[in-house]
């Protein structure tokens, strides 16, 4: 029985392939980056084991520095590499072809190459009898020009992670817009435009992203873990209420605080998303910073749980409003009154700052 996981890796490289040959008479095509710009890029074929994997690619890129075969073995094992595997061999090949550079670095899609070596690796090893050999042995791929403007690079990634099929996940995603705004000089609305996010996503992804690297710096542990609090970061400033709290410094450090440690006392990113309620109360937030996060909601859901009149009498208001919805009541003119009436009052409330936006401010 041939495991996938357990064949031992040598080297993944030819040790000398005709570079010209493969260049030879291949075809070129046109990628489109944004407004007009595009990339003249090469259709080649490639053997599989002469890609080499990229080291700066954003799942690994926090990791200790690792070689070829530390990469593919970490990728390997990245959830959904297995599903990518399955359907790369169900299909007999790719659906979407690798990005690599003149160097044969891959640029998009090393999950791709190495579900290829390992099927190749099996095939040589008469693993998979129902392919011939030497079915995943070359592989096709765009080949970018020697030189490429890195922003356009960059842009181009971006489309595919971030507003494209979403491979990345949200850290790598946010990493991406850092990066473009950080070394490329975009502005996050311009970043917003070209990859079809809102403007406010894009400001709390490139937020968040820039707090962990600040949260990293003083919280710093084994094997880059801290960038794993990335999650919590992008909560507390995906809920604009907490995002003007943590404008404070002292705010933002004592949530730092919150989440480091051995025993944080926020363990989760989700458990962000009830800290609004929690930094509300001033019984609770105390009780956050001694005991954790479970006993301060605790509190939280038991003051909750005694529902005022006004509420009692706005939730009967509702139902009777559903009610005549559902049995479809003429609207006399009284009614119309009435209902104008309501309508412009609810709107004068909830014109006004909520509880926990107060405490928030």
């Amino acid at each position: 029985m041939f495991f996938p996981d357990k064949v031992a890796r040598g080297s993944h490289f030819i040790a000398s392939f005709d570079e010209t040959k493969i260049l030879e008479g291949a075809p070129t095509l046109d990628l489109e980056i944004t407004r007009g710009r595009k990339l003249v890029v090469r259709l080649v074929s490639v053997p599989i084991h002469a890609i080499k994997l990229d080291p700066n690619n954003p799942r690994i890129r926090h990791r200790a520095e690792s070689d070829e075969a530390e990469i593919e073995e970490w990728l390997w094992h990245e959830t959904g590499t297995r599903n990518l595997y399955n359907e790369i061999r169900y299909s007999g090949g790719l659906s979407e072809k690798p990005i690599i550079d003149s160097s044969f670095t891959v640029v998009e899609g090393n999950r791709r190459i190495v579900c290829l070596r390992r099927l190749n690796d099996q095939v040589r090893n008469g693993e998979l009898l129902d392919f011939k050999e030497g079915a995943f042995e070359f592989v096709q791929c765009l080949m970018l020009p020697e030189s490429v403007p890195p922003a356009d690079l960059s842009l181009l990634l971006a489309r595919v992670h971030v507003s494209g099929k979403k491979e990345w996940s949200p850290l790598n995603q946010a990493q991406r817009v850092f990066e473009m705004v950080t070394e490329h000089g975009m502005s996050t609305r311009d970043i917003a435009s070209a990859l079809s996010i809102g403007p406010y996503k894009a400001e709390v992804m490139l937020r968040a992203f820039q707090t962990t690297l600040e949260y990293g710096k003083l919280y710093p542990d084994v094997d880059s873990k801290w960038v794993h609090k990335f999650s919590y970061f992008y909560e507390l400033f995906r809920h604009r209420g907490l995002g003007e709290w943590a404008k404070k410094r002292r705010n933002l450090r004592t949530f730092m605080r919150l989440i480091s440690g051995e025993h944080p006392r926020i363990r989760l990113g989700s458990q962000v998303r009830g800290l609004a309620y929690i930094v509300a109360d001033q019984e609770a937030f105390p009780v956050l910073k001694s005991d954790g996060y479970e006993k301060a909601f605790e509190i939280v859901k038991r003051k909750q749980s005694h529902i005022d009149q006004y509420t009692k009498t706005l939730e009967q208001a509702s139902q009777t409003l559903l009610k005549m919805s559902k049995d479809q009541i003429s609207l006399t003119t009284e009614k119309v009154r009435v209902l104008g009436d309501i309508k412009q009052r609810v709107d004068n409330l909830l014109r006004r700052p909520t509880q926990i936006e107060q405490a928030l401010r």
